[in-house]
């Protein structure tokens, strides 16, 4: 099936150009929001290690401390 010529008005020709040229820059804008929303995510990510390693020598300390003075002292 051979294609036949489309013949479009140079004024939409235009504005088709220029709507394909809208949409490029708002898959562009879209990437790189996502892309700084992955960087906060990592981030976020490294902050909930750290205050999870806190928690932890805490609950580790607290235990300590605990087990310290609830148990007898061998005399």
């Amino acid at each position: 099936m051979a294609q036949k010529p489309v013949y479009v008005k140079l004024d939409e020709y235009k504005n088709i150009l220029t709507l394909v040229d809208t949409l490029k820059a708002q898959v562009q804008a879209a990437k790189e929001t996502l892309d700084d929303i992955r960087k906060l995510k990592q981030e976020e990510d490294v902050e909930l290690e750290i205050w999870q390693t806190v928690i932890q020598e805490i609950e580790n300390r607290m235990n300590f401390i605990d087990s310290t003075i609830t148990e007898p002292e061998n005399m």
